[in-house]
């Protein structure tokens, strides 16, 4: 007969108590293959309990394979292969895959997020939870919540003369996720074009995808319009308000030989992307390049990752009307990827004029920390084998370096001093002399002390 043990105290209800014992028994061999269990009210007579009890315990053993039962006879014990659940032996697990930290991360394009108004977010929470109860238990638009979408309409009318509908924007849980849908939208016989140097981040995307891409070298803070027509690009990514990573801004010349380009055949687009244009340090924001298409030729792309906090993953684009009908027929079967809490939440952070104000603040703030972090650069003593590129485009800028050092050696170097850092050479295919011993630092959330230590490691690195 079973020996076990019940506990009417347990969580667990008696017969998961019973069904999970005896399979545990099983497992352990205690029970051997084709050995008879005792009949139902047996085994409820002999430990006290209701045959239910035992009869339920039995029927979820029956369901997961673990015993077999013959007609007229009872049941019995199933073979199973020799094996112990690995979940029987406790184990301490350490995951590999974890973010190595850096004393000082000059790579990472983030805001410090102490800056973030976390009372008021949090508020918006509570707000959206207590009034929208009934919304956020509903499926979310494919194309995202009308709120938020209405939202992003406004701000883009406001602050970057975009006039558009809440119907062309279409929310995501990050650019890349975005980018994978446009890839599907536009087609994967078409060919695209990403700028050299540029993000070799959406160039990994293209490759992931399987479709045709190029690097088009920048020329003149433009694209060589030679090239684009040599490879017979179809679709251009391009950062027209602050290049990434050379930190220009396209002249308006420019901008028209690209529209020019589009214009010419059908099913040309540019991809044009916005990631940090709010936070240029001089002058007013750059107006996008979508303000001046009249023909539906630009896809518009922007994320709150960036203008927000990184733990944010909204992002955004907007579609001409062609192209939205178009995804509405063909790709709205894919769910929204951002849930509906976060987008009603956006939505009153935008609206209410939080995200106005938050902007204006990390401008201030990070302002502050880019003059205090040029000023301790060009006072250094080394400041005579600096060379300072874009200082005053936004997020990031360029540090070219006097030594012998090959970019690797640099980078190790920095990286031997828990540096992080990420080369020119990097982001490009071109073997240019001017692309070589050139640093890109992101130095949107640096405290005085990685100032200085960053600074001390280059003192040591020019001394070696």
């Amino acid at each position: 007969m079973l020996t076990i043990e019940l506990n009417e105290a347990s969580a667990d209800s008696l017969y998961i108590q019973l069904y999970s014992k005896i399979k545990t028994q099983i497992i352990q061999k205690e029970l051997k293959p084709g050995e008879k269990l005792p009949s139902k009210r047996m085994l409820a007579s002999h430990l006290g309990v209701s045959v239910k009890t035992v009869e339920n315990a039995y029927s979820q053993l029956l369901l997961e394979g673990y015993i077999y039962s013959q007609a007229k006879s009872g049941f019995y014990i199933s073979t199973l292969d020799d094996y112990r659940l690995s979940h029987t032996i406790k184990k301490e697990y350490h995951t590999k895959y974890h973010e190595t930290s850096y004393k000082v991360d000059l790579k990472s394009n983030k805001n410090n997020v102490k800056d973030f108004p976390m009372s008021i977010w949090s508020k918006l929470l509570r707000e959206t939870l207590s009034y929208d109860q009934e919304r956020l238990l509903e499926t979310v638009p494919f194309n995202g919540m009308l709120e938020l979408r209405m939202a992003i309409a406004n701000h883009l009318k406001a602050f970057k003369d975009m006039d558009i509908s809440p119907d062309q924007v279409l929310i995501g849980a990050g650019t890349e996720y975005l980018y994978n849908r446009l890839i599907q939208l536009l087609g994967r016989d078409r060919v695209y074009g990403v700028e050299d140097p540029g993000s070799m981040r959406i160039k990994s995307v293209l490759d992931h995808n399987d479709v045709e891409s190029y690097m088009i070298p920048v020329k003149n803070h433009g694209l060589s319009m030679e090239h684009l027509q040599e490879e017979g690009v179809d679709i251009i990514h391009i950062s027209p308000a602050h290049q990434f990573p050379l930190g220009y801004v396209m002249p308006i010349q420019e901008r028209l030989k690209l529209l020019n380009w589009a214009n010419e055949k059908e099913g040309r687009y540019i991809i044009e992307d916005d990631y940090d244009s709010e936070y240029r340090y001089r002058g007013i924001p750059v107006k996008p390049l979508y303000s001046i298409d009249i023909r539906g030729k630009v896809i518009y792309l922007n994320t709150f990752s960036k203008i927000v906090a990184p733990g944010i993953r909204i992002s955004y684009m907007v579609l001409p009307e062609p192209l939205m009908e178009r995804y509405a027929d063909n790709l709205s079967f894919y769910s929204c990827s951002v849930s509906g809490l976060e987008q009603l939440a956006l939505a009153r952070f935008i609206e209410e004029g939080y995200l106005e104000r938050y902007i204006h603040r990390i401008k201030k703030t990070n302002s502050l920390q880019h003059s205090l972090f040029m000023e301790k650069l060009k006072h250094s003593s080394i400041a005579r084998k600096l060379t300072f590129i874009e200082e005053d485009a936004g997020y990031h800028f360029l540090l070219r370096i006097n030594t012998d050092w090959s970019d690797s050696e640099i980078k190790n170097f920095f990286l031997s001093h828990q540096i992080l850092v990420s080369m020119l050479s990097e982001y490009t295919t071109q073997p240019l002399p001017e692309y070589e011993k050139t640093l890109v630092i992101n130095d949107s959330n640096l405290s005085e002390e990685q100032m200085d230590y960053f600074i001390d490691a280059v003192l040591q690195l020019n001394h070696l």
